[in-house]
């Protein structure tokens, strides 16, 4: 590989910008202040609460919504 490359992947650059980190690389990639920051804000963004579960209207039991109509074929033999 090239030697900026090989300086992102041993720790001496940032692995996100290229900016220089430190002379004493850690043998591991790191990232700098600005770019962990916007990789905690991508992820916060990213995040989806879970779905909502339903609820079998026969026995009560909370379920997948994509899930309820085979939950009524195999536990209470409605067809679906």
């Amino acid at each position: 590989m090239g030697d900026v490359s090989d300086m992102m992947l041993d720790g001496t650059l940032c692995q996100g910008c290229g900016v220089f980190l430190n002379e004493d690389a850690p043998g591991f990639p790191c990232s700098c202040r600005n770019c962990t920051a916007e990789e905690k804000k991508a992820k916060a963004a990213a995040y989806q609460p879970p779905k909502p579960k339903a609820k079998c209207t026969v026995c009560g039991r909370k379920v997948k919504p994509t899930g309820l109509p085979d939950h009524m074929r195999d536990a209470h033999k409605v067809p679906a």
